[in-house]
């Protein structure tokens, strides 16, 4: 098989044996396969998910993820360790955009035909259900790692390069984290329109405190792996000492392609044969030898003033007036200067969320719940299309909602 699980079922790695499958799903190219596994006399398991070419978390693969994580709750008592494992592409996207674009068309369709002949408000929400099943999947998994964790040590390998939304948080359930020395994590859903919901604020409270989540959430903006560790998210980064792949334009687009995927065979493999061991050693060392960052020495990412100051900026629509509809790389030098539009409703639902925490009181399960809400609301927002047909063409948003000024003005004082 293509993919990550070429490494897991090889002999490549010193002092590792496969054992076996324990649980596959297939679908086309895309695989979720848990193998049993053996490291240096402890016996565990490595999850390993392959959606190629952006490894997006399709519906099919939360399926998987469900199935398979359920396989290994039923032979906990048989294992030491989970390693959730997969492919180190340059890029790791969240949920299936296009899906998503689709669904929330047809649904913004109906309700605009419902408001208008003063259809029932239960009705209306009905039409959404779609993206908080979807959302409610997310929140299922988390629930069922977190399980798993009480038995197991948990840990998450993020290799390759950038991760948006699922992509980020699926690792980030994990206890532990190793990171590739070249990548990130970006929660960009605020410049969509819609808010992290598969517990990934939580997770972020958790390990890096409320300030650096609310730089995450909040600007948007992607953290790469080193500074991920000083804020507490990963335990450890590997160096990866070569680059990521790039597509080269050399021959027919059939020549161009199949030789980039040669060339993403090649540098997976190589890849992993950094990050597997050292995620292998972190699941059976001693837990005293495991890197954590004290609380006092986690860096913070920005103060509260500085993130206020940044988002202010860019969640006022009139910021951009002149730029809505243009290409991203038309106006690559401004948005450089002032940064991508932020969506209004966005932001106050994650203000609304960051007031009620309180980490002396903070219950996750509960907040979770919370997080699923807030960001299955925003689907209903008119807004969340715009920015969704934007981020998926490239093009600047027109956040604008006239109904909205007063709130406008108040969250800009």
């Amino acid at each position: 098989m293509y993919g990550p699980i070429r490494l897991v079922r090889s002999d490549k790695i010193s002092e590792y044996r496969n054992l076996g499958p324990i649980y596959e799903w297939a679908d086309a190219q895309a695989y979720l396969i848990i193998d049993r596994v053996s490291f240096r006399g402890h016996v565990g398991a490595i999850l390993c998910y392959h959606n190629p070419p952006v490894h997006q978390v399709g519906t099919p693969g939360l399926h998987g993820y469900l199935d398979g994580l359920d396989t290994v709750l039923g032979n906990v008592d048989d294992l030491e360790f989970l390693i959730l494992y997969d492919a180190n592409d340059p890029v790791h996207s969240g949920g299936d955009l296009k899906e998503s674009l689709a669904r929330l068309e047809g649904s913004l369709a109906l309700k605009r035909e419902k408001e208008r002949t003063g259809g029932p408000e239960e009705e209306i929400a009905k039409l959404f259900d779609w993206g908080r099943s979807r959302l409610r999947k997310g929140v299922i998994l988390h629930g069922k790692i977190r399980r798993i964790a009480r038995s197991l040590r948990v840990v998450g390998i993020c290799g390759g390069g950038a991760r948006f939304g699922g992509s980020a948080e699926i690792p980030l359930m994990s206890d532990y984290l190793i990171g590739d020395s070249r990548g990130g994590m970006c929660f960009s859903e605020a410049m969509i329109g819609i808010i992290p919901g598969w517990a990934g604020i939580a997770r972020v409270l958790i390990k890096a405190g409320l300030m650096n989540a609310a730089y995450m959430t909040k600007t948007a903006r992607e953290v790469k792996a080193f500074d991920l560790k000083k804020i507490g998210v990963y335990n450890e980064v590997a160096d990866i000492p070569f680059g990521l792949p790039k597509w080269t334009k050399t021959g027919t687009p059939h020549e161009n392609e199949k030789r980039y995927l040669a060339v993403l065979e090649d540098h997976n493999d190589r890849t992993g044969l950094i990050l597997l061991p050292k995620g292998l050693e972190l699941a059976t060392c001693p837990v005293e030898e495991i890197p954590v960052v004290e609380e006092d020495d986690k860096m913070t990412l920005a103060t509260k003033d500085e993130i206020d100051l940044e988002v202010k900026r860019r969640v006022n629509p009139d910021t951009y007036s002149r730029l809505w509809g243009k290409s991203l790389k038309e106006v690559r030098e401004s948005i450089a200067k002032i940064g991508r539009p932020l969506a209004p409703q966005s932001i106050r639902a994650l203000d609304s969320l960051f007031e009620d925490y309180d980490p002396s009181s903070f219950d996750e399960n509960a907040f979770v719940e919370k997080e699923l809400e807030a960001d299955a609301a925003l689907y209903r927002d008119p807004r969340f299309l715009e920015g969704l047909t934007a981020m998926l063409e490239q093009r600047v948003p027109n956040f604008k909602n006239p109904c909205d000024d007063y709130e406008m003005e108040r969250m800009l004082k």
